[in-house]
């Protein structure tokens, strides 16, 4: 979704599996993520949400499991320069059984594997590099997010799930106790006087993901 930051206008709107990682040069670059191991790269118009392309599937290990959000089994890292992308990613996968293994169990069940796409916008085909240095260590998904220091950080109440500083408006994300329903608002920093909100989802049992910084 797209909106006005100034008045939470809905500009536009995409389908689901979409994974949004980067905004340069007036695009969304953003990856496809689907039940099968791959990921599919997708560039859209800022402005108006269309697509410009997408990519061949990127073929990942036959067991990581990708996710829309960072999750313990995987991991994304975006860096951008003046005409690029580039996306890090790590998947691992860990013991599930119940009872306590072996360390021969541990040591089998422990699986990595980490990758690097980098991305020109204007078009493909999207380039496979070769990692480089150690890969992003897995996201702690219970540590609570901070609003910049530049910024008055009250803490937040007990129905914001998450909370980042967009130009001069606090944005936050928001779950209702009554209905369950997920919400973003925008907050004026210095007063808490709501802007805005925008109901995302009718009702929810999962944990919404964090916004990104």
């Amino acid at each position: 979704m797209a909106l006005d930051l100034e008045s939470g206008v809905l500009l536009w709107r995409h389908g689901p599996s979409l994974r949004p990682c980067a905004l340069l040069a007036g695009l969304v670059v953003a990856l496809r993520i689907g039940p099968s191991p791959t990921l599919v790269v997708v560039v859209l118009d800022a402005e108006t949400g269309e697509d410009r392309w997408a990519s061949e599937p990127v073929d990942l290990p036959p067991w990581a499991r990708c996710s829309l959000d960072d999750t313990r089994d995987f991991t994304l890292r975006t860096e951008t320069d003046e005409d690029a992308v580039v996306i890090h990613w790590v998947a691992r996968t860990w013991y599930g059984g119940g009872a306590a293994p072996s360390a021969q169990v541990l040591e089998e069940s422990r699986r990595e594997a980490h990758g690097t796409l980098r991305v020109d916008p204007a078009g493909p085909p999207v380039e496979v590099l070769p990692e480089a240095g150690a890969p992003p260590e897995p996201a702690d998904v219970d540590a609570p997010s901070l609003v910049p220091p530049a910024a008055p950080s009250p803490q937040p109440a007990a129905d914001v799930l998450d909370q980042s500083l967009v130009g001069d408006v606090r944005v936050e994300l928001v779950l209702r106790s009554g209905s369950g329903a997920i919400v973003l608002r925008a907050m004026d920093p210095l007063t808490g006087t709501v802007k805005w909100e925008v109901e995302l989802d009718h009702a929810t049992t999962r944990r919404a993901p964090r916004l990104p910084p």
